[in-house]
């Protein structure tokens, strides 16, 4: 059993009233509307990541997290993003997950939008995001450890990953070569994910369930920064490395099943 104070909610993100808690972060509440909000989204997106890091023991309810910065107030006079990688990362690829396309957009550039605007769109926009570890953890965690808790907690992160029902899943676990947060999606949906090569010769991170219409993506930690190899910042080697494969997807996805994934499923 998981005692309640360490414990580590999450799902669908609270778009109540903003507040300060103790620490001086912004969180915010629940409005009461987040399921209709879900239910109605064109594209709903889930972050699925490994655990909380808490120095302590005791978790926190991830659905009140923001990507505002602390101790500069409440928005919309705090325009700061954090100083989190981990958020700014999980805000560009919010941004840029919604707004890529095929057609009116494209590929929506790394500097296309500003950070005031990411901000206020992540503000807008419902999305998800699940531990797989219940329990608060700490700055780093073993492939075995992670393993084991995804075990513990299978039946209730399955539960959960299909009530929400995501169209595309950002699997937060790559290291290695290897992703256990992928290979438990794989499990959860009993194998109907396969292994999309979009670009020949280039491990691309994009698997696709035909039957369901949805995308699993294998991605790093949102917190790990790749090494410079476009003599851009870090945050945009990473955007691009899954927003430019994204886009290959919807290319590929288009020419050989004439499915365009980034329109709304739901209308």
């Amino acid at each position: 059993m998981i005692e309640d104070n360490s414990f580590a909610l999450d799902g669908i993100m609270n778009k109540g009233v903003f507040y300060i808690d103790e620490y001086e972060a912004v969180r915010r509440k629940e409005s009461g509307k987040e399921n209709a909000m879900w239910n109605e989204c064109p594209l709903r997106v889930l972050f699925l990541t490994k655990d909380e890091n808490t120095q302590g023991c005791e978790a926190w309810d991830v659905r009140t997290e923001t990507f505002y910065k602390k101790g500069c107030g409440l928005p919309p006079i705090n325009k700061a993003v954090s100083g989190s990688f981990f958020y700014q990362n999980e805000a560009c690829l919010l941004y840029g997950l919604l707004n890529t396309n095929l057609t009116e957009n494209g590929m929506i550039k790394y500097d296309a939008f500003s950070w005031e605007y990411a901000l206020s769109f992540s503000d807008e926009n419902i999305f998800a995001r699940i531990n797989c570890k219940k329990e608060a953890g700490g700055p780093s965690i073993l492939n075995t450890d992670l393993e084991s808790a995804i075990t513990k907690s299978s039946k209730y992160l399955k539960e959960q990953i299909l009530n929400l029902d995501a169209d595309i899943i950002v699997c937060c676990g790559s290291q290695n070569g290897k992703n256990i947060i992928i290979d438990a999606v794989y499990e959860i949906y009993k194998d109907e994910f396969k292994y999309v090569n979009c670009v020949e010769g280039k491990g691309t991170g994009m698997h696709y369930n035909a039957k369901r219409n949805k995308l699993a993506i294998d991605a790093y930690h949102l917190a790990y920064s790749l090494p410079k190899c476009k003599g851009s910042d870090p945050l945009e080697d990473r955007y691009y490395e899954t927003i430019g494969m994204y886009y290959e997807f919807l290319k590929y996805l288009k020419e050989t099943k004439d499915i365009d994934f980034s329109a709304s499923h739901r209308r």
